[in-house]
């Protein structure tokens, strides 16, 4: 009795260990997951920044361009007047 109660103490204690274990293993799993997500999303987020940043220079030239122009025609129809 006394040995079977020790075999029985000793598989419990085995598959505490072993759900201990699978544990750790789901958490860091899942930390790995989290980490290339925040990457994959920080890198996308980057894209999108600098194509906003661009975009928004083009369209800084193209307002000075069409003031110069207006500028332009402007001083044309001061002088022609």
């Amino acid at each position: 009795m006394k040995q079977l109660l020790r075999i029985l103490l000793a598989t419990v204690f085995a598959a505490a260990l072993m759900q201990l274990y699978c544990a750790h293993m789901e958490l860091k799993y899942n930390y790995e997951a989290l980490v290339w997500r925040e990457k994959s999303q920080t890198d996308q987020f980057g894209k999108i920044i600098g194509t906003a940043l661009q975009r928004t220079h083009q369209d800084a030239q193209k307002i000075a361009e069409l003031e110069d122009q207006i500028k332009a025609l402007t001083a044309r129809n001061g002088q022609g007047n």
